[in-house]
């Protein structure tokens, strides 16, 4: 007896939720961007009043499919910052990283065991609590390092790189930490089972990270040379240029993923070093001179068939009226999105349109000096799905997570605004390690030289605020310490630890906004740009 899944229409009312739910994410991380500079606390507070913790106007089967999208957006996200960032400075500012992870995970930790006195926690439960803040938002990290937030590319400088790289770290100490929760809550004498996790989660992370390298420096760098060098022979296949790149992006993006869930270690840590994977690549190939193969000839070749091939397309004409208009022909490729003009903007002939709707690969490489790449793929055709619809959806699915309405007991308010100051203050010092790091630079004046010391105390406030945001990661350890056989956070403790979640994150944020509005580039003085 064969099965399916029977389809029926949805209701008026579900499109009309649905509708206005995607809509109004878009539209209040638009204002939230223009007013505070945190579009993701706009999307967390639709996703507040639309899901089970006010009007519950989301069936629950809609917010586990939505958890789930979301997460590939947050996949994603990790993913892209990976990709644009710099192999070198990863590697360069490795030590610094781990000096920046480690005190934004045991300060957390250290400062939780005040809730002793404070709110009667036992040690156990304050270590959870502390396990739970101990993370950093890898998805608020990366929104918020956006050009498109910050209105300059913070990801390849150093400090960006110094603050992805502790993120990250964060993240797989944290699936640590959430597997020893979750062990301690079945059995509080398992040792050996937290022993067994513990050690297989490093050991995989570990021994991923080196084997990619090799991996990426013997197998899938001469690939990749392969398929930019032989772009000139796939030139009139439908999926040469970007869409090449893309399906080759996409089976690095999903092997280190699926190989990092299935060995015990984080996806997001996955997702990561496959962008840095790429980054590598892309990075390589250009030193090594294959950005100007023979692919640049068939970028000529196109064009000229375009040209010859198709009526004008220039400002006020219609058919017949002259040669193609290049310009306007490249900025219709690539303003096809929400908010962009539309082609008739620029007074395109009907044939025209047609062409660039029809040969969108060759539209889009006829640019010049463009040539394709894993960098410009993934700006062109996953950059404008993340923006509007997966980011949007992911940070609206961190929304209904939270127990908004049991969070406003007296008690519970004032104990976790407090806890929240503790936490802000631990991820806070995070910065201090820019002011340390640095070395002495000697420098000449009229008097002579003398020995200064580069202004860096406006990149550690940066980094100590982009670090502060504890986001779904808080909030996923925090369920699992509440929800485990035997719980290690009870229901006053576990609203007290969201305070200082949701403090957090708002708070983080808005920082983060604050410092790049007072300096902007400042921000990178003392040689982290």
């Amino acid at each position: 007896m064969w099965s399916s899944f029977t389809y029926h229409e949805p209701s008026i009312v579900q499109l009309l939720i649905l509708s206005s739910w995607l809509y109004l994410l878009n539209l209040f991380g638009w204002i939230s961007q223009h007013l505070l500079s945190a579009q993701l606390l706009g999307q967390i507070l639709i996703g507040i009043i639309y899901g089970e913790p006010l009007a519950g106007w989301l069936d629950e089967s809609w917010q586990e499919a939505f958890i789930a999208v979301g997460y590939l957006g947050l996949l994603l996200i990790v993913f892209e910052g990976g990709l644009s960032s710099s192999f070198n400075n990863v590697i360069t500012l490795l030590p610094l990283s781990i000096c920046i992870a480690l005190t934004g995970i045991l300060l957390p930790i250290g400062l939780s065991f005040i809730l002793m006195p404070l709110a009667s926690f036992s040690p156990l439960h304050a270590f959870a609590a502390g396990a739970a803040l101990s993370s950093t938002s890898l998805g608020t990290s990366l929104s918020v390092l956006n050009p498109a937030s910050v209105g300059f590319d913070l990801r390849q400088s150093k400090l960006g790189t110094a603050l992805l790289s502790a993120a990250v770290l964060d993240d797989v100490v944290a699936f640590v930490l959430s597997n020893i929760l979750g062990t301690l809550g079945q059995d509080s004498t398992g040792t050996s089972e937290i022993g067994k996790n513990v050690g297989r989660t490093i050991g995989v992370t570990i021994g991923i990270g080196i084997a990619l390298i090799p991996c990426t420096r013997y197998a899938l760098k001469p690939m990749y040379g392969a398929l930019v060098d032989n772009q000139i022979k796939l030139n009139d296949a439908a999926w040469a240029g970007e869409p090449s790149f893309l399906g080759f992006m996409t089976l690095i993006f999903v092997g280190l993923i699926a190989a990092t869930g299935f060995a015990g270690t984080s996806p997001l840590y996955g997702a990561y070093i496959a962008g840095l994977a790429c980054a590598y690549l892309s990075d390589s190939t250009v030193r090594a001179g294959n950005s100007k193969s023979g692919y640049e000839q068939s970028e000529i070749g196109s064009a000229d068939r375009l040209e010859h091939g198709t009526e004008s397309c220039g400002e006020g004409q219609g058919p017949g009226h002259g040669e193609v208009e290049m310009v306007d022909f490249r900025l219709r490729r690539h303003k096809t999105f929400p908010g962009s003009p539309t082609p008739s903007t620029f007074g395109c002939t009907h044939q025209s349109l047609h062409i660039s709707l029809s040969q969108p690969v060759i539209a889009n490489q006829i640019e010049e000096g463009h040539n394709p790449s894993l960098r410009s793929s993934f700006e062109i055709y996953l950059t404008p799905i993340l923006t509007y619809l997966l980011v949007p959806i992911f940070f609206g699915s961190i929304g209904y997570c939270i127990p908004f309405v049991p969070l406003w007991k007296g008690r519970i308010i004032w104990r976790g605004i407090i806890y929240a100051i503790l936490m802000l203050l631990g991820k806070l010092a995070c910065g201090i390690w820019l002011v340390v790091w640095i070395k002495p630079k000697r420098s000449t004046t009229r008097g002579g030289d003398v020995i200064s010391f580069s202004s860096s105390w406006k990149g550690a406030v940066f980094l100590g605020s982009a670090m502060v945001a504890r986001g779904e990661i808080g909030l996923l350890i925090s369920q699992i310490a509440y929800n485990t056989h035997t719980p290690l956070l009870k229901e006053d403790e576990f609203l007290i630890v969201n305070w200082g979640i949701i403090l957090c994150t708002i708070i983080g944020p808005l920082s983060v906004g604050w410092t790049i509005r007072r300096w902007g580039r400042g921000i990178m003085d003392g040689g982290w740009d």
